[in-house]
Parts: C-alpha cells; structure tokens; sequence
C-alpha cells in the first residue's frame, strides 16, 4: 500500500490571479495497494492472480476567504472572472470540485509452454464508483472580452452526482506458436463494458432544480478484438526479420461515458448566455424568469435551454456501440554489423463508431460533401476575418429554436479519423560496454466529421481535414551511455527534439480548467463538443453587443466587400455568442521543442552492499521552449494575449540521488 499525503497551494497557470483564482488541492484519501499470488505449479505452468485498489479523492478549493455564504450580495459578487482576449481569471475558480475516484481491480491468468507453444488464459476486471460535488459563487461565472462584459457561463450547483463502473472485463487467450522460422502471436479478447448513472435525490441552486432520479443504465458492451503478429527470419540466419501486425483497441472503458448523461453533472449542464451590465456593478444579476434588460434582469434567459438545470442536456442513442480502433503495422529489422540494428516500421490507425452529437429538434440533411440543408439557420455570408479580411459563412439559429435543445448521441459511420505513422530506428552496442539508440517518428492524424453539422452547420468549416494541410509531424530522439575508463564513471545523455504541439481552441479558449474527457473513436477527448474530434483552432468570437460585435478594421479587401468599421458583425445576432474559425484546426503548432538531458554515476561494492550514487542534469542547456499558449481567441486589442506563451519546459534541475542494493 502507498498512502500519500499532500497539499498543493496556490496552484495556478499564466493570466490566473493567485490570490483570488488559485487553486488549493487537499488530498483526504490518496492511497493505491496491491496483493499477488504467483506460483510455478510445473517447470511448464505458471498461475498468478491479485487484486489493486485506487482510491485518489482530492478537493480543488478557492483560495481562502473566496467562498462566500450562498444567496448573500457577496456570494453573488464573488463570481469567476475570465477574460478569453486577455487570458486571464480572476475573483475565484470555477467552482470549488470534489473528486472521489475509487477503482477495484482483481486479474489472473495462467501460462503454459509447450513445445512450439506459449499459451496463456486469463481474465481482468475492474469496478467502482466515482462520486463528485460541486460548488460556486453566484453559480455561475462571468465572461469578458477585452475586459467588456458579454456572457455569463450558468452552471447547475451546488450539486454532488455519481457515476459508477460496473464491469470492465475482459477474458482472454493467446499463444506464440513458432514453427521454423516464423512465429505467430494470435489472441482473441472478449470485454463486457457496464457503467451506469447512480440516482439521485432532488436538488436545488440558482438555475438549476434538478428533480430526484434513479439509476440510468447506459447500454452494455461486449465486443470481441483479435490480437495478431507475425514475425519471419527472412534468411534464417537471425539478422532480418520482417513483422506484421492487426490488432483491435476498444476505446478506454470508464465512468466517462456515463457522465455526459448524469442531470446533476455539473461538469457537463452548463450553458453559456448573453450578459448586460446595465448597472455597471460587475455583478451578473437575475434569476430564472426574468424579463431580460428590465431592472435586476441582466442575463438572457431567453436563450438558455428550457430543459436547463432539470435534466441532462444530451443522452444515448438506444443502439450505441463503443467506438473502437483498427491498428495495423508492417516493419523490417535487420542487423548492419554485430551488435548495430536498423528497423523502419509503417503504423495505419483507422477509427470506428465514432461518436456524434445531434441536436434532434434542429433537424437538417446533408446536400453534398460538405453543406448541409438546416431551416433552423440563417446564413451570415459577411463575416469578415479580422486577420485577413476574407469573407467567411457562419450560421445564427433563428429565434424559435434557441430554446431547444435535445441532444442525441449515436454513431454515425460517415465520421472519419486515419492515422499513419513511419518509425526508423537504430540500436547500437559500442566496444567496451557503450550503447547508443534513438531514431525518429513522423506522424499524421486526419479527419473528417462534415456529417456530424446536421443539427449545427457552423461545424461545417474546416470539417474535411484532408483540405486542411495538416502537417507531418518529426520527432527525434538520440540517447546514449558510456563507461569512462577514468574512475569507473558511467555517463549518458539524451536529447529530445519534438515537433510542435498543436494548438487547440479549448475551454473557452482559455487552458486553466480540467476538461472534461469525452468518449472518442480512438480515444480522442480534446472537446466539449462531440462533433469536433480535433476542436478548433484560431477562433474570432462575436457576440450580440458590445465593441465584439462590430468591427474594428477591414483588413485584406473586405472593404471593397462590404466591412464598414462600426457595423455589426452579425445583425440580429439571436445566439449569446459564435466563435468563429479562422485558421484550420491542427495546422497551428508551438515552435519545436528541444531538450537535452545528462547523467554521471559510479558504482561502489561492499562485500553484499552496492550504492550507486548519480548526478542528473535535466535541460542542460536551460531551453525555454514552450508547448501552450494563453487563448486561442484572436484579438488585436491592447493587453490581449492571443498565442502568448502560457506554459515552458521546466528550466535547468540538478538532482543528487542514490540506488542501493543489498
């Protein structure tokens, strides 16, 4: 058993204010144990099985002094701040969170060789429930754009919900079967996938009387994936050998599916609405049945969902299938000299049941590749972008429809994601006890996800991502180590170059917030929106009033077209706020990455002790290198933080440590 105890202080990302939107982390129970049984009943069977635990509850709190007693003028001031220009939050965190993650694990298997055989049986389960709570000032947070107010985000606390997984099994054989100079590895895996919605009793905050429900049962899973390897000695002389491989992934089974459809999620019942200081206090004021811009009545209810707070926004289609992946790959390794090997390897991933989200009382058909026929929008041909001035088409819903809201989770078999990697590697031993290994990876993931804008046509840009010019994607790696001949030292080093990271329209475009995972084909989980697998990039937010609805400039020749500086953006803009696409998602990356690593020991025997003494020096030559930015929301205002870094390589450590054996 390992218990940890710990705190974490004042956690906090570039643009959060540490005094009032920091993070305090307290860990109740953090503890991870296991037990395991092996026994060699013969020289030709083994039986092993065991049991292991995670129980990682943690509480992420507002700093001290933020929380403020429910329903008091303070509570109602003491919103979140976040400002998606400038790139920064500030007054409080989201919400204060619990998370009570408990996770029970029990596996065995039993593995027997004979002859030209090695086979093995065996199953693994795992089960638990995961409990979380919510809390906030005002219940809600308020949302700005080069500091002007223009939404607020309403969420459904003070709420606690639980899911649950009640099975993740999986029963399974294989056998590496060797017959002259080819082997055959060859595995059929069954799983039963079973996760549910635990019930709960009624609860009540500002905008949210979520009513007493019980348990909701998603639909059960059981999938069967083959496992397949060849490996042929080309020659017979052990230096070439040529492999292939097939293989079936079944997305990663938790409780994240049953979250979207928990009603007291307060992770997922959100929704985002316009917001008018008319008083200018900074304070978000109204309550549910408001008439919006009357006295006391700043937030627009008139375009929150009236399912809102009551019951979960999305669910399940009856038939849904857990999205998987097909993995394929066709490699060479061959031996140059003694002790010197090369392998190249090609990797081709294919998505399965992918899921989509369709909002059913918004019903649309595709018209052709990439266009959709959608009566519950109105077409906006003049949004010009404010990089180049080009004219791009968004969709506004008409009025009728802002209220209606039934989203519909399926698989839809027109949704594509391809991966293709190339790997080429070498493995080096050197005279007197030296190797050397490292190579390179290049890789590509492309998608394509037209047919999920039905119900939302403004996921229609940039949705073929074959048009995108997503690039390739180099890494390198080179690492080595070398006994001097001067004191016994042994010295390594390594150095990492890494392409870099692709950057991401996320959490309103500001990265200081867990997100919430979604269950992807091939494990993807970048957005809160299911219809867009790889989520945006540059976005160009405009929002019904205030200095983000008109235009500023007319950049490029978008006054010839029309761009009058002072006009609206989009008149008669219904919805709260659109995020506009400017740039094509994953084609938008931080500089590459760079960073070398050493290492110098010794090693001292004593009789039965033996101390391994070790100096590390991680980044040696102190790269500041970054891998994030602080918003994704493009702005030419003063103060705005558009691509600024947000997170670089930690700088140079040294660590003294020590191994010893006896």
């Amino acid at each position: 058993m390992d218990r940890l105890f710990k705190t974490r202080d004042h956690d906090v990302t570039a643009g959060v204010d540490p005094k009032t939107a920091g993070t305090y982390w307290n860990s109740p129970i953090y503890e991870t144990s296991t037990i395991k049984w092996t026994s060699t009943i013969s020289n030709r069977l083994l039986v092993e099985g065991g049991y292991s635990s995670n129980i990682e509850r943690y509480n992420n709190l507002y700093e001290p002094g933020v929380r403020k007693p429910y329903g008091t003028p303070e509570w109602y001031a003491g919103a979140r701040h976040s400002d998606t220009s400038f790139g920064t939050v500030s007054n409080a965190r989201a919400y204060e969170y619990g998370s009570y993650p408990d996770r029970h694990n029990a596996q065995a298997a039993a593995s027997y060789i004979r002859g030209g055989h090695n086979l093995k049986f065996g199953f693994q389960n795992s089960w638990g429930p995961y409990n979380q709570t919510a809390w906030a000032n005002a219940d809600l947070y308020q949302n700005y754009l080069n500091g002007d107010p223009v939404t607020v985000t309403l969420l459904a606390t003070p709420v606690r919900w639980k899911d649950r997984l009640n099975a993740n099994l999986a029963i399974y054989g294989q056998d590496a079967w060797t017959i002259n100079r080819l082997t055959i590895t060859y595995g059929l895996r069954w799983e039963y996938l079973s996760e549910q919605v635990s019930g709960q009793p009624a609860q009540h905050g500002r905008f949210a009387n979520v009513p007493a429900f019980g348990d909701i049962h998603l639909p059960i899973f059981r999938t069967f994936s083959p496992r397949t390897a060849v490996v042929y000695d080309l020659f017979g002389n052990g230096k070439t050998a040529i492999r292939f491989g097939f293989n079936r992934f079944e997305a990663a089974g938790t409780t994240n599916l049953a979250a979207q459809y928990n009603p007291a999620n307060a992770a997922t019942v959100t929704f985002t609405t316009s917001w008018t200081d008319m008083n200018k206090d900074d304070v978000a004021q109204g309550e549910l049945g408001c008439v919006y811009l009357t006295p006391g009545c700043e937030i627009n209810f008139a375009q929150v969902p009236k399912n809102f707070g009551t019951i979960a926004l999305s669910t399940f289609a009856a038939k849904l299938k857990r999205p998987y992946s097909l993995v394929y790959n066709l490699g060479v390794t061959h031996e140059l000299i003694p002790g010197v090997a090369v392998t190249a390897e090609w990797f081709h991933a294919v998505a399965k049941n992918i899921l989509e989200r369709n909002n059913i009382l918004r019903p649309g058909a595709m018209t052709g590749p990439a266009a959709v026929s959608n009566a519950n929008y109105i077409p906006v041909t003049v949004v010009f972008s404010p990089i180049d001035g080009r004219a791009i088409t968004m969709y506004d819903p008409i009025p009728s429809v802002l209220q209606a809201v039934a989203n519909v989770d399926t698989n839809d078999p027109n949704l594509k994601n391809v991966a293709n990697g190339f790997e080429f590697n070498f493995n080096a031993r050197l005279p007197k006890g030296g190797r050397v290994f490292g190579g390179t990876s290049t890789d590509r993931s492309i998608a394509n996800s037209c047919s999920a804008a039905t119900t939302n046509p403004n996921f229609l840009l940039y949705c073929d991502q074959s048009k995108s010019g997503i690039p390739w994607r180099t890494q390198f790696k080179l690492v080595g180590t070398y006994p001097l001949p001067l004191w016994g030292l042994q010295v390594s080093g390594s150095l990492q170059a890494l392409p870099g990271y692709p950057l991401y329209y996320l959490n309103n475009g500001l990265l200081t917030e867990p997100q919430v995972p979604l269950l992807q084909g091939g494990g993807s989980a970048l957005n809160a929106v299911l219809n867009q697998p790889d989520g945006a990039g540059t976005v160009f937010t405009v929002t019904r009033t205030g200095p983000s609805s008109v235009y500023t400039a007319c950049p490029g020749n978008s006054a010839a077209a029309g761009c009058r500086v002072g006009d609206l953006v989009i008149p008669g803009m219904t919805q709260a706020s659109l995020n506009v696409p400017l740039i094509a998602p994953g084609t938008e990356l931080t500089p590459r990455i760079n960073q070398v690593d050493f290492s110098v020991g010794k090693r001292f025997t004593f009789e039965r002790l033996r101390i391994e003494p070790k100096i590390d020096l991680f980044n040696a030559l102190n790269s500041s290198d970054y891998y994030s930015v602080r918003t994704m929301v493009y702005s030419s205002a003063v103060g705005a933080t558009y691509k600024q870094p947000r997170e670089i390589l930690q700088g140079r450590i040294v660590r003294l440590g020590a191994v010893v054996n006896w």
